[in-house]
């Protein structure tokens, strides 16, 4: 997670030297930086691993989150975009705005332990299967690193940690879009816990989801099949016709599809 850590870090601050015009290089002092607190980060992770709340009820993870960046002297706005686990914090004054993305909701079903096989903590409970306690720790801990180079420093510029609750299908990010809170951002930077580490610029597919439910009328199969309606045949055929139309959407269109 360190190497994550100072991968953003670094970039924020290279980004803020070549717009801001500063002359310090920050590549040691971030390192110094992080490696300083490198325990405590850890300790967050773990912490977030083990409240494993899921989308839109991250109350703890956000709490957390938030009290570490308040006590770095960051100005943190809670409850944004009409989102209580959702939150704003900055730090500095003046352009670039640079924008930092955590997330830090989990997944249900997907309860485990801290070890490298399966061990379920709490049948049926919740998880972080994609890493988001490294997503939100490592996040935090940049833009921390971020903060105290730029006080450093002395220059100008705006550091920005944005508390993303519900990624895992929940579009916490649009709301707050669609509430302005990027409308003055400059660029926004994320990453994601992987096998690899590099970096990269990638775009994405806007993603539409709907749900449907069908309903059946139960019969006796031998005496009178004839009044039931199968709602399970209504699903089969649903799904074949959708399939069908993977031949008559534009290619980089991808259609998916999971029977609960």
């Amino acid at each position: 997670m360190s190497k994550c850590i100072f991968r953003m870090a670094l970039s924020v601050t290279c980004l803020l030297v070549t717009t801001a015009g500063l002359a310090q290089q920050p590549t040691d002092f971030v390192q110094q930086a992080i490696d300083d607190h490198a325990a405590r980060y850890n300790d967050m992770a773990l912490q977030l691993w083990d409240f494993a709340e899921l989308g839109y009820q991250e109350e703890r993870s956000t709490a957390l989150l938030q009290m570490q960046l308040k006590e770095a002297g960051f100005e943190v706005a809670a409850g944004v975009a009409g989102m209580p686990t959702a939150f704003v914090a900055s730090y500095g004054n003046g352009q670039p705005v640079i924008a930092i993305l955590a997330e830090f909701d989990a997944l249900p079903g997907l309860s485990q332990a801290t070890t490298p096989f399966r061990q379920v903590r709490e049948e049926g409970g919740s998880g972080h299967a994609c890493g988001h306690h490294l997503f939100g720790t490592a996040s935090t801990a940049a833009a921390i690193a971020v903060k105290d180079w730029l006080a450093s420093s002395g220059g100008t510029g705006t550091v920005r940690l944005y508390g993303t609750p519900a990624e895992e299908g929940g579009s916490g990010k649009v709301y707050m879009v669609r509430a302005g809170l990027f409308d003055d951002v400059d660029v926004v930077l994320s990453w994601h816990p992987g096998d690899q580490n590099y970096a990269d610029s990638q775009t994405t597919l806007s993603n539409k989801s709907a749900k449907f439910r069908f309903q059946g009328v139960s019969a006796h199969a031998a005496r009178a099949p004839e009044r039931g309606r199968s709602a399970l045949d209504g699903v089969e055929a649903m799904n074949h016709m959708v399939n069908l139309l993977r031949e008559h959407v534009p290619q980089e269109t991808r259609i998916h599809y999971v029977i609960t």
